[in-house]
């Protein structure tokens, strides 16, 4: 998870974000990067909770846990 948008269907946790926030994501991407970019989403999608961009490094099974645990607290 050391790159941003290698292709067209694989993204890391923070790359997702960006995308799934369609041209306001690419916008607030191209104007600071894919990491600020990606905590800007979550804080303003979730003004509660704090993402530390650690976790947008995670591998697959890392990240999907910690997804799973956020959702199963929610």
């Amino acid at each position: 998870m050391d790159t941003w948008h290698t292709c067209e269907k694989t993204h890391c946790r923070g790359g997702w974000v960006v995308t799934l926030a369609g041209a306001e994501g690419r916008a607030l991407e191209a104007f600071y990067n894919t990491e600020l970019a990606a905590m800007l989403i979550y804080d303003a999608s979730a003004p509660g909770f704090k993402i530390n961009p650690a976790r947008f490094y995670d591998g697959n099974a890392d990240a999907l846990a910690d997804m799973k645990r956020l959702a199963d607290a929610a």
